[in-house]
C-alpha cells in the first residue's frame, strides 16, 4: 500500500531488498563524502568569518560526540559524582551553580526599539532624501518668494518618515526568538538531593541533579533516563516531529537525538513518568546551542540593499557634481551668488529619485502581505527580494513544506492499481444531498469510488489496515482553543480570560470554559471521519480516516461493524508478552516495519484451526514486507496464491509507480500462528510466551 504527504496509499506489494540495500549503501557512501566536504567547506570559513558565529557552530556540531548517553549508570554517576538514590549533596550542588550559572538561556542585549526606528530613519536612502529637504529649505529660506522649495522640502521629509515608520512596524512583527526559547523552561522541578525530594527552581538545576517527570511537564534540562513507565515526549519543539517517542531506559543510540534513553530540555513529557540525571545546563543544552546559533548570526547586507545602495550613491555623485558644475558657471557667466545656489540646490534636489523608497516599500509590504496570507512571517522587508532571486532553499519536507497530513490515494491488490481518492463517508454525503434535491440531484455526475467493497480481498486489506496499526481516534481541546471560543462568545480579547480558572476562583468562568470544551467535543464527533483528529502516526491517520467509514455501520457506513476500529480492535485484542505487556513491535527506522499480534477469536481458548488462533499482522516497507511473504491473496474470495517472479515483477511495477509520483508506499501481511504450538492461554495452561520486547536482539529481524 502506498501512502502520500498530503495524499496516503494502499497496497500489498514491494520491491526486492537487494535493489534498495544496494542504493542505500551508495546513497550512505555519498552522503559521507558529501558531509566531509562540507565540513571542510566549514572550517576554512570558519578561519575568516565572525568569531561569536564560529564558537556557535562549533558548540552546535560538538552534540553529534557526544557519548554520555551510552555509559552504564555506574559510570554515569561515578563521573558527575551523584547516586540515583540520594542524588547531589546540596553543597556539591550550589558549588556547580556557582561554577556553571543558572539552568537558563543566556538572552542576546536587544536592541531597543527606538534605536530601531532611528535606524529606519537613518537608511542610506532616506539620508539623501533628508539631504534633498534640508537644501529645499536653505533654498528657501535664501529666497522666500516663491514656496515650492518649502513645499517640496516638506514632502521629503513627510515621505522619509512615513516610509520609516512604516518599515519599522512591518519588522517589529517578528517576535523575539530569545523570548520563544525562554518559555520552555518550567518554573519549578522536582529535585532529589541529599537524599530528599522537594520542589526547587527549575534554573538552580545542575548536571548530576536526580529529577522526576510526567505526564504534562516540560522537560527543565537535557537528562538521561534510568526509569522510563510508559513515558512519552514530544519532540516537535526541538526536531519538529509531531509524533509523541516512548522512552525505553535500556535501549541507546549513537545519535543522540534518536535516543531513546534522553529526554531534552525544552520538549514536553506527555504521558507516563521517568526519572533521570540531568547531564547539560542551560547554553550547554542541545536547544541552548541551537538557540545560541541563531542569536549568533549577524543579518548580512541584501542584494536589494546593496543595489540601492549603489544607485544612490551613483545619483548622489551625479547630482552634487552637477550642481557644483552649474554654480561654477554661473559665478562665470556672473550670476549673482544667491541665485547661483539656489539654481545648484534646485539641480540637485531634482536628482533625488524622492518616489523610488515609497515605490519598494510599498511594493514589498504588499508582497509580504500576501506571504503572510500563506502562513509566512518575513522579518525584513528587504527579505522578500532576497528570496525571489534564491535559486536554491535546503528544508525538511513533512511538517515544513506540507502540511503533515496524508490521505489514502491508491491500493494495489489482485494485481491491479485502484483509485482509493475517494472517501466513503464523504461520497455517502453527497449522494444523500443529490437525492435530497429529487428530480435535480444527480448522483451520476458525483466522483464514485473505483473500489469494490464486496470484493473479499479489498475487506480483508481493510481489515488488515485496521489491525496492524496502534493510532487511534481522540480529540481534547487545547485550553487556548477552549478561552478563545469564550473570548469569541463574550466578544472580549482573550487575554482578558485568566489561566487555571477553577470552581472557587471564578464559578462563572469556569462553567463557561466547560460549556465551550463539551461545545468543541461535540462539534469535533459532528464533524466527517476525514477531518477529526487522530493521535498517532501521520501516515496511519490517513489509513485510519480511509478505512473507518469502510468498517462502520450506518447511513454513511459500509460493513456494518461496531464502533468501526476501536470495536475491531476491542474485537480481536493483542495478545500478551510474557511480562504482561501487549506483543508488539513499533515502527523503527532501523527496520521499517511494525508488528502487532491479536487473537481473532477471544471466545475459542483452545482453538483447532489458525483461523480460530491468533494472527501476526505486520505493517512497513515494501521491501520489509514482501521478503517475508511466500502467498498473496487474490481473486473475489481472497484465495491464497504462490507468490512467483511474474507477481513479484508485478508488484514490484506498482511499487516504482507509487514511489516515482512521490508517495510513500506501505504493504501489508498477516500471518495465521499454528495453535498446535502458538496456544492460547486457558486456565492454567499457560499461553506462549511471546517476546517480541526484545526484538532488537533478534539477528534477522532486518
Amino acid at each position: 500500500m502506498t501512502t502520500k504527504d498530503e495524499k496516503p496509499r494502499g497496497t500489498l506489494n514491494v520491491q526486492p531488498t537487494v535493489n534498495y540495500e544496494t542504493v542505500l549503501g551508495d546513497y550512505k557512501r555519498n552522503e559521507q563524502m558529501i558531509m566531509s566536504k562540507l565540513d571542510q567547506i566549514q572550517k576554512n570559513a570558519n578561519k575568516k568569518g565572525d568569531k561569536g558565529m564560529n564558537a556557535a557552530v562549533e558548540a552546535t556540531e560538538e552534540i553529534r560526540k557526544w557519548e554520555e548517553h551510552m555509559w552504564d549508570h555506574d559510570k554515569l554517576y561515578q563521573k558527575f559524582h551523584t547516586s540515583r538514590e540520594t542524588g547531589l549533596a546540596n553543597d556539591k550542588a550550589q558549588a556547580l551553580l556557582k561554577e556553571l550559572g543558572e539552568n537558563a538561556l543566556t538572552e542576546k542585549k536587544a536592541t531597543p526599539w527606538y534605536m530601531l526606528l532611528l535606524k529606519e530613519f537613518t537608511g542610506f536612502f532616506a539620508l539623501l532624501l533628508w539631504f534633498g529637504g534640508i537644501l529645499c529649505f536653505i533654498g528657501y529660506a535664501m529666497d522666500s518668494s516663491s514656496e515650492d522649495n518649502l513645499f517640496l522640502g516638506i514632502v521629503l521629509c513627510v515621505v522619509v518618515l512615513i516610509t520609516g515608520i512604516f518599515s519599522y512596524q512591518q519588522t517589529s512583527k517578528a517576535a523575539s526568538l530569545m523570548a520563544d526559547f525562554k518559555n520552555f523552561i518550567p518554573k519549578e522541578a522536582m529535585c532529589c538531593r541529599d537524599g530528599k525530594w522537594d520542589k526547587i527552581p527549575a534554573s538552580s538545576l545542575v548536571p548530576g541533579d536526580i529529577i522526576k517527570l510526567n505526564g504534562g511537564d516540560n522537560v527543565p534540562a537535557d537528562c538521561i533516563l534510568h526509569t522510563a513507565v510508559e513515558m512519552k515526549v514530544n519532540n516537535a519543539s526541538l526536531t519538529g516531529e509531531s509524533e509523541d517517542l516512548l522512552r525505553v531506559v535500556d535501549s541507546k543510540t549513537s545519535n543522540i537525538f534518536e535516543s531513546p534513553n534522553v529526554a531534552f530540555f525544552g520538549t514536553m513529557c506527555t504521558a507516563g513518568k521517568g526519572e533521570g540525571m540531568v547531564f547539560k545546563t542551560g547554553d550547554s543544552t542541545v536547544i541552548g546551542r541551537i538557540a545560541g546559533l541563531a542569536t549568533s548570526a549577524d543579518s548580512a547586507q541584501t542584494t536589494l540593499s546593496k543595489e540601492i545602495e549603489r544607485f544612490i550613491t551613483f545619483i548622489s555623485i551625479v547630482a552634487i557634481t552637477l550642481g557644483v558644475i552649474f554654480f561654477i558657471l554661473g559665478l562665470i557667466i556672473g550670476y549673482p551668488i544667491i541665485t547661483d545656489v539656489i539654481f545648484a540646490i534646485g539641480i540637485i534636489v531634482a536628482n533625488v529619485p524622492e518616489g523610488l523608497l515609497v515605490t519598494v516599500t510599498v511594493a514589498l509590504a504588499l508582497t509580504a502581505r500576501r506571504m503572510a496570507d500563506k502562513f509566512v512571517l518575513v522579518k525584513n522587508l528587504e527579505a522578500v527580494e532576497t528570496l525571489g532571486s534564491t535559486s536554491c532553499i535546503c528544508s525538511d519536507k513533512t511538517g515544513t513544506l506540507t502540511q503533515n497530513r496524508m490521505t489514502v490515494s491508491q491500493l494495489f491488490f489482485n494485481g491491479s492499481v485502484v483509485d482509493a481518492g475517494v472517501n466513503w463517508e464523504i461520497f455517502k454525503r453527497l449522494e444523500e444531498k443529490e437525492k435530497a434535491k429529487g428530480e435535480q440531484g444527480n448522483v451520476k455526475n458525483l466522483a464514485h469510488p473505483a473500489y469494490d467493497t464486496n470484493d473479499g480481498v479489498f475487506r480483508t486489506l481493510i481489515e488488515t489496515i485496521a489491525l496492524g496499526t496502534v493510532s487511534y481516534f481522540s480529540y481534547t481541546p487545547k485550553e487556548d482553543d477552549i478561552r478563545l471560543a469564550v473570548a469569541k462568545e463574550m466578544k472580549i480579547s482573550a487575554k482578558k480570560i485568566p489561566k487555571d480558572v477553577t470552581r472557587q476562583s471564578d464559578p462563572a468562568m469556569f462553567e463557561r470554559l466547560e460549556k465551550q470544551k463539551s461545545l468543541l467535543i461535540q462539534a469535533e464527533e459532528d464533524r466527517p471521519y476525514i477531518k477529526r483528529n487522530v493521535e498517532g502516526d501521520a501516515s496511519e491517520t490517513g489509513l485510519l480516516k480511509f478505512v473507518q467509514p469502510l468498517l462502520m455501520g450506518g447511513k454513511y457506513g459500509c460493513y456494518g461493524v461496531e464502533d468501526g476500529i476501536a470495536g475491531l480492535r476491542a474485537k480481536h485484542p493483542c495478545a500478551l508478552n510474557s511480562d504482561g505487556q501487549d506483543a508488539m513491535i513499533p515502527f523503527s527506522s532501523d527496520i521499517k516495519f511494525n508488528l502487532v499480534i491479536r487473537d481473532m477469536n477471544t471466545a475459542n481458548t483452545t482453538p483447532s484451526t489458525a483461523d480460530d488462533n491468533m494472527f501476526v499482522f505486520l505493517k512497513g516497507a515494501p521491501e520489509r514486507v514482501i521478503n517475508r511473504c511466500s502467498t498473496m491473496l487474490t481473486g473475489a474470495d481472497g484465495q491464497e496464491i504462490t507468490i512467483t517472479s511474474d507477481t513479484l515483477k508485478d508488484i514490484e511495477a506498482a511499487n516504482k509507480r507509487f514511489g516515482g509520483n512521490g508517495e510513500r508506499v506501505l504493504a501489508f501481511a498477516r500471518f495465521k500462528l499454528d495453535p498446535s504450538h502458538y496456544n492460547k492461554k486457558n486456565g492454567d495452561l499457560k499461553g506462549y510466551p511471546f517476546d517480541v520486547r526484545g526484538w532488537k536482539s533478534w539477528k534477522d529481524v532486518k
